[in-house]
């Protein structure tokens, strides 16, 4: 495919809707399950842990803030990396993300089928494929209607998560959050402490979501940042208040903390303060939370795959949108596809590995996604050099020595945090090794593939097409 000869998606999403997406992504399974597993890991300590957690989080806003309002194009983090780092960094911008959202397509639908249990004893795929199915054909037939299921699921999200707050608070007892630090917990060491840090801060990662609908969100250079602020405030203010409830209601070393970390997270912790309506609503909140998750994913990083296509850096039949529903529906099977034929495996290895597939599934996930914030940071480093004029005329601008700041400090805080999650399960760290290794060979493949037929890649890769463009 010919540069700039493909088809643009001309349905658009409004600012509502954008932040629905935000919302859904960030506030998915994980934060269900994780807090309570770093309760019994790290106790009250949990409670300054998220705090900390919002710094790198403010880090990450603020570089999608300058970066997609300077450049708002679909596959955000493709076009960053390839444009503002180098041709191989954004074959790596779309090869690390697509495997780790294979991996959180699979996580959430793992944790969706743990969720079904409460209420049906089903075999644990039929719950998996069903809701991979049923949101990989929402996303086939029109980001519209995608984004119309999200504003209807997010909103029981949230009224989900608001119960859990005002029972724990209700019920909360002062002492719970004493000592932050018990003995029990840290006489070996602050490690517990970190990885709670690193934990917590997983569900702030969704909000990377918004780079990647740049060209299907209405008047993206003005929603960006709008999108960002509120979403994000949303996110923060409900996770802080899940962490400080939970910890509040239900002493750290309870018996009911380990068997929520185990199975059940949040909606087991909710049955011994809240009345039996309000836990079972907790636990749909739950599937709803993996639902949202499962729909931005194809939302979003669908569009990744079509950017990349449109390069000819992945195969250029993924470039292809729909005739009639205008979605990249080729990308959407490509992410949907796998983690439905691979749940089969994933599910029996659950079963049989002293190493629950799930952590190790959260590990690629997280891992992958620092990896691109790292890219990131680099990309809005040289955004002033590369694009001068993007970084001029943004209409949320930020001064150079806070843009500096904020490059420097996603890095920094990406690799750290990486070395903190893969440090405990280095097969989850290898095959990403690997995934590296497999891409640079396809990148060597394809630049000398096309070089024989006098098209230079990396100059393809290295420019806006078109309709990204503004005038000199």
């Amino acid at each position: 495919m010919a540069a700039d000869e493909f088809k643009l998606i001309d349905e658009q999403v409004g600012l509502f809707g954008a932040v629905a997406l935000l919302v859904g992504m960030s506030l998915g399974m994980s934060i269900f399950i994780v807090p309570t597993q770093m309760a019994v890991a790290a106790g009250p300590s949990i409670t300054t842990a998220i705090l900390l957690a919002i710094v790198p989080m403010v880090f990450g806003v603020l570089l999608l803030l300058q970066l997609g309002g300077a450049i708002p194009v679909a596959g955000g983090i493709y076009v960053y990396a390839s444009r503002l780092v180098g041709p191989f960094w954004g074959l790596l911008g779309v090869t690390i993300p697509v495997v780790a959202i294979w991996s959180y397509l699979l996580f959430a639908a793992l944790g969706f089928a743990e969720y079904v249990a409460f209420f049906a004893d089903v075999p644990t795929l039929a719950p998996v494929w069903l809701l991979l199915g049923a949101f990989l054909a929402i996303n086939y037939f029109g980001i519209r209607i995608a984004t119309q299921v999200q504003l209807a699921l997010v909103a029981v999200l949230v009224a989900g998560m608001v119960t859990f707050i005002l029972f724990g608070v209700a019920d909360t007892n002062t002492a719970n959050y004493t000592p932050v630090f018990p003995e029990e917990l840290f006489a070996g060491g602050y490690a517990p402490f970190f990885i709670a840090v690193v934990t917590l801060y997983i569900p702030f990662q969704g909000f990377g979501m918004i780079i990647e609908i740049g060209e299907e969100l209405e008047n993206p250079v003005e929603n960006i940042p709008k999108v960002l602020g509120i979403g994000m405030t949303i996110v923060a203010v409900l996770s802080l208040g899940i962490v400080f409830a939970l910890v509040g209601a239900v002493p750290w070393d309870s018996p009911v903390i380990g068997e929520a970390a185990e199975a059940g997270g949040l909606a087991t912790v909710a049955t011994t303060f809240a009345p039996g309506w309000a836990a079972a609503f907790i636990a749909v909140t739950a599937l709803i939370a993996a639902a949202t998750t499962v729909n931005t994913l194809f939302t979003s990083y669908s569009r990744t795959v079509m950017r990349a296509a449109r390069d000819d850096v992945v195969p250029g039949t993924f470039a292809a949108v729909h005739d009639e529903h205008r979605t990249p529906y080729r990308a959407i099977f490509l992410l949907g596809a796998p983690p439905i034929l691979l749940a089969p495996l994933a599910i029996y290895l659950d079963g049989i590995v002293a190493v629950a597939a799930v952590d190790w599934l959260i590990v690629i996930v997280v891992a992958g996604t620092l990896i691109a914030f790292a890219i990131g940071g680099v990309a809005l480093w040289n955004l002033p050099k590369t694009f001068p004029q993007r970084y001029e005329y943004s209409v949320y601008k930020l001064p150079m020595p806070v843009l500096r700041i904020v490059a420097v400090g996603n890095v920094v805080v990406s690799l750290a945090f990486m070395v903190l999650v893969v440090a405990g399960m280095p097969s989850a760290f290898a095959t990403l090794v690997g995934t590296l290794g497999l891409a640079y060979l396809g990148y060597r493949y394809r630049i000398h593939r096309y070089a024989d037929e006098g098209i230079d890649l990396k100059e393809r890769m290295s420019l806006l097409h078109k309709h990204e463009r503004i005038d000199d």
